[in-house]
């Protein structure tokens, strides 16, 4: 059986991009000031550095506020150049939590059109660690994709098959996964234990990306949606990776409806983080070769994709 996923492959880049910490790819120097500054000090250091904003910190490095390019012009044309810049600055500041998927940076920068976006040290914090942009994100990606290449193509070539040796072991010990809601700082553990596990057990990269991500929207929508739940991965009888998803949540009250890319229930607060989409429950489907969903308004929802590892005669 040929996988439905075969006419649009998935790239070792989409791998990546859902693993890739907003830490492991923004700059840890950040150029800030403080309120005493006045907009042509920070004029003078944008243009120096060729920046279109800075964020401006206290004390104690916590975010207070952000000055853009568009402040300085407006400053410029309203003879308040020279002035502090504590009565004009914006206070209302995007940030990103560094241990966030470089996923949610992307959004919130095509959102918010801005070039660069503060990041803080946590999801609960103000505490300014680092600055991200899209070539940040970008170059992460180019190293990524250098470093792993060659080393992707080989394991291809060797990973054909799948003993039954290898497949009665993953059958007798399911992953299984305890998901809390609004657990951000935690986002991706599932599809990073769970993509090093069948990495380990010589599964074909290919297939190993569309089980990532699946773990990954699965665990997703258990912490933006419900009040928590769990993942279950295991392999069955047929030669199938089954993925089940269970949730403690308000349940979905028109199923075909969510599974409309870019239909999305979800509330400001997660679009404020840059989340909500609409495009999980579709993004499972779509790398599932087998896919079911049932949502019941008291108990919450079940979720279960199977892939397919290959033939059931490849490892007889």
């Amino acid at each position: 059986m040929k996988p439905h996923y075969s006419r649009e492959r998935l790239t070792l880049v989409n791998e990546l991009i859902y693993e890739i910490k907003v830490k492991d790819a923004m700059s840890r120097e950040v150029i800030f000031f403080d309120e005493k500054a006045t907009f042509r000090e920070i004029q003078l250091k944008l243009k120096e550095k060729r920046m279109s904003g800075v964020p401006i910190l206290d004390e104690h490095k916590n975010i207070v506020g952000i000055v853009s390019i568009d402040d300085i012009i407006t400053a410029f044309d309203k003879n308040y150049i020279d002035d502090k810049i504590t009565n004009y600055m914006t206070r209302e500041v995007i940030t990103v939590p560094q241990n966030f998927s470089v996923v949610y940076a992307i959004r919130k920068l095509e959102q918010s059109g801005v070039g660069r976006l503060p990041v803080t040290e946590s999801a609960n914090s103000k505490k300014v660690v680092g600055v991200i942009t899209m070539s940040d994100i970008l170059n992460k990606l180019l190293v990524e994709v250098q470093s792993v290449a060659e080393k992707v193509k080989e394991e291809e070539a060797k990973n054909g098959e799948i003993s039954d040796k290898i497949i009665q072991k993953v059958t007798k010990k399911p992953l299984r996964f305890e998901v809390k809601g609004d657990d951000f700082d935690s986002a991706g553990r599932v599809a990073s234990i769970t993509k090093k596990y069948f990495q380990n057990l010589k599964v074909p990269t290919e297939i190993v990306r569309r089980i990532a991500i699946v773990c990954y929207e699965a665990e997703m929508n258990i912490c933006l949606h419900s009040f928590g739940g769990y993942i279950v991965v295991e392999v069955n009888e047929h030669n199938e990776v089954v993925i089940s998803a269970y949730d403690r949540g308000p349940g979905i009250p028109d199923l075909e409806l969510a599974l409309t890319p870019g239909f999305t229930t979800a509330s400001e607060k997660i679009r404020a983080l840059g989340f909500g989409a609409g495009m999980g429950l579709p993004n499972i489907k779509h790398c599932a070769d087998k896919f079911e969903i049932k949502s019941s308004l008291k108990t919450g929802t079940f979720l279960k994709a199977i892939i397919s590892l290959g033939e059931e005669n490849e490892t007889k």
